[in-house]
């Protein structure tokens, strides 16, 4: 129980917020314990690139801070960005699992620092204990139900709603969301048009204002009450 106990004060040093958040968080003890072990911490500035569709998978990675965002290239390889993640986010399990080549682009939206377990050891894992698999497979419905929630938001709730929900999702401490109109449209796949009025009709109501290059967070409580507008 005492090296139980060790292994997990190892684990949780090394993982620093990973360790509290986010699906290796809710993993047994013994497989944080190897995962801190095996991997390695990489910082990222804004706009750097982690892998692009198309790339052999080099490793799995575990978002501690900043902001990481997911494009796919739907129509001549034309980037469409299909979410902005925020801490305890993990990425790129499916590939390495199915021995697969990248089918999306991750990259750095803010400065970001991401822990990153190298491809080999994550087969490595499995093929030594089996036990594993289940912890992989959990990893991988969790990024199937956040795939799933962000197309039952496309297609059911109002721009308005939209827009609430992903400035709650992104907003710093501080109430802040790094980008403007055009960084909403394209990370929630809608109009320029259709942006500017729900935008207009948040700083209307006093939920949010708009400066250069970024979104503040005024009422969330407003933002809240929003959330399930259809």
């Amino acid at each position: 129980m005492a090296q139980m106990d060790h292994l997990s004060a190892l684990a949780a040093t090394r993982l620093g917020v990973l360790a509290e958040i986010g699906w290796l968080s809710r993993q047994p003890t013994d497989f944080q314990s190897l995962v801190a072990r095996l991997g390695r911490w990489r910082s990222l500035d804004a706009g750097e690139t982690i892998y692009h569709a198309g790339d052999a998978p080099e490793g799995l990675f575990g978002l501690a801070e900043g902001i990481l965002e997911i494009t796919f290239p739907l129509i001549s390889d034309e980037p469409v960005v299909v979410h902005r993640a925020e801490p305890g986010f993990w990425i790129g399990d499916t590939a390495i699992l199915t021995d697969q080549k990248r089918i999306i682009t991750v990259s750095a939206a803010t400065r970001a620092r991401v822990f990153v377990i190298p491809a080999s050891s994550v087969r490595r894992i499995v093929e030594d204990d089996p036990r594993y698999w289940r912890s992989f497979y959990e990893q991988c419905v969790t990024n199937q139900e956040t795939t799933l929630m962000l197309l039952a938001e496309a297609v059911s709730l109002s721009p308005r709603a939209r827009i609430a929900r992903i400035l709650l999702r992104l907003a710093l401490p501080d109430g802040s969301v790094p980008g403007n109109q055009e960084d909403l449209g394209r990370l929630l796949g809608m109009a320029r048009s259709s942006v500017r009025r729900a935008l207009s009709s948040l700083i209307e109501i006093g939920a949010v204002t708009s400066g250069y290059g970024t979104i503040a967070i005024r009422d969330r409580t407003i933002l809240e009450k929003l959330v399930r507008e259809a």
